[in-house]
């Protein structure tokens, strides 16, 4: 994700309704952006995509980390390399566990079957 960063100037928002129970981030961020006008300051805004370490994981999947690591190498799992360490984007991490789950409950269910039915 190619993304620029935003800069923003607090003295030249508006202020905006919005619920501080329902929405307590944006609240924590009309709080942030009010005290950086007060005391004078820009703030700049950055994304990035959430990523795992093969660890987290691992620790999601109850799978050891050498097995994500093989996963990677294997090109099952998508990574990108942040200089010597892999990290998965979070939708990658989504994608595989979904497949890995799903396959789970196929092999499941073929069992349940076949001891349900004799099949």
């Amino acid at each position: 994700m190619d993304m620029e960063m935003l800069t923003i100037d607090p003295k030249h928002m508006t202020s905006h309704a919005f619920d501080r129970k329902a929405d307590p981030e944006w609240a924590a961020l009309a709080d942030y952006l009010r005290e950086a006008a007060a005391a004078g300051a820009v703030v700049r805004l950055t994304a990035r995509p959430e990523t795992l370490t093969p660890a987290q994981a691992a620790a999601r999947l109850g799978m050891s980390r050498s097995t994500i690591a093989r996963r990677i190498k294997s090109g099952e799992i998508a990574a990108v390399r942040v200089g010597t360490h892999y990290r998965i984007p979070a939708r990658e991490f989504e994608r595989f566990r979904d497949a890995v789950m799903g396959a789970m409950i196929s092999d499941v269910s073929a069992d349940l079957e076949a001891d349900l039915y004799g099949r």
